[in-house]
């Protein structure tokens, strides 16, 4: 699929897959993982922030804060596995328990 051609659920994944690896990631990072224009990146930056599963900053974005960070996250990506099973979509499934399960860990090691 052309990156440019990237649907908004799938251009968002790929924004938290990129904070997955790295403690932070800049707009550029993610205009170069997309192809999405600066404004788009913007929105989903701020969609994602209120649901949770990141934080702004100047430039860029960041992991959210632990523990709570860690449970807002946790609940956003159990969200984000109901619409996706609806959707029949299995690759966003498995991506998005795989960062649930990452969550689940962190917050027993922060316990």
């Amino acid at each position: 699929m052309n990156t440019a051609q990237m649907l908004p659920s799938l251009r968002r994944q790929r924004i938290l897959d990129l904070l997955a690896r790295r403690e932070y990631v800049t707009v550029e990072e993610i205009r170069d993982a997309t192809g999405a224009s600066t404004a788009t990146i913007h929105r989903d930056l701020t969609r994602l922030a209120v649901n949770g599963a990141l934080v702004r900053i100047r430039g860029g974005a960041t992991r959210p804060p632990a523990p709570r960070g860690e449970e807002r996250l946790l609940a956003a990506c159990l969200t984000r596995v109901r619409l996706a099973l609806d959707r029949k979509d299995l690759t966003t499934v498995e991506t998005a328990l795989q960062q649930a399960l990452d969550a689940c860990t962190r917050l027993r090691r922060a316990s």
